[in-house]
Formats: structure tokens, C-alpha cells, sequence
């Protein structure tokens, strides 16, 4: 489904730290995580919160505009991030490799499905 693919765009984009200060995703909080698949060319973002949360807004597979929250985890020492979609019958979370990125920066990744995502991330939501 369209949501799960846009979850797990937005995954690959980030890199977690013990303290806030020292919080590398502390650039995505209040800021805007745009994704479009490579092969769909499905389009959504996602804004994700310090508090292991994030919302995210996409296209459903019926065409029409889907908004949802889910929950933010990581793992492996912080090198996979993990997505889980708070949906009716959810599609199991998706994990990825993090990069860390600046706001402006614009870049490729893959997810654990192997589908590859345009991913940028720009100020403000």
C-alpha cells in the first residue's frame, strides 16, 4: 500500500542520539520529510517528533488524500530505524538504514522491500 512505502521512505532519512543536544534527528523535528517511489511514483511526508512519533500524508490507493500517525523506533545501536503505521490492520513495521541529513539535502535510498525512494528534506511543516 501506498502509506507503508511512504513510512518506509521516511525511515532511511534519519540518525537518533542519547541526549537531545546531542540528538542528530533533532534537524527533522518541526521540519518536512518528502518521499516519492521510484516505482510508483507515489508522493507523501512525513513530519516526525522527538517524542518517537511522526505523522504522514499520502495518496491512498483509492486516489484520494490519506492522512495517518505511527511510531518511531530504533535499532541495532541506531544504525535501522523502524516504522509502524497506527492503521486499521497495518502493514508490519518497515525498517531501514539511517543517514543523517541537513535540511536543503536531497538524496536516494532503499528500503528493506528493496523499493527505492527520492527522499528531500526541506524546513518547516
Amino acid at each position: 500500500m501506498r502509506y507503508s512505502m511512504l513510512a518506509l521512505a521516511g525511515a532511511f532519512t534519519l540518525m537518533a542520539g542519547m541526549a537531545l543536544a546531542d540528538d542528530p534527528m533533532s534537524n527533522t523535528y518541526g521540519n518536512t520529510v518528502t518521499t516519492k517511489s521510484a516505482k510508483t511514483g507515489a508522493t507523501g511526508t512525513l513530519m516526525f517528533n522527538a517524542d518517537g512519533s511522526y505523522s504522514a500524508a499520502t495518496t491512498g490507493p483509492d486516489g484520494k488524500p490519506l492522512a495517518y500517525q505511527g511510531k518511531w523506533t530504533l535499532k541495532d545501536g541506531g544504525a535501522t530505524i523502524c516504522l509502524s503505521p497506527t492503521l486499521p490492520n497495518p502493514p508490519p513495521a518497515s525498517c531501514s538504514p539511517l543517514m543523517k541529513h541537513a535540511v536543503g539535502e536531497s538524496w536516494n535510498v532503499t528500503n528493506d522491500q528493496g523499493e527505492t525512494f527520492a527522499v528531500s528534506l526541506s524546513a518547516g511543516r
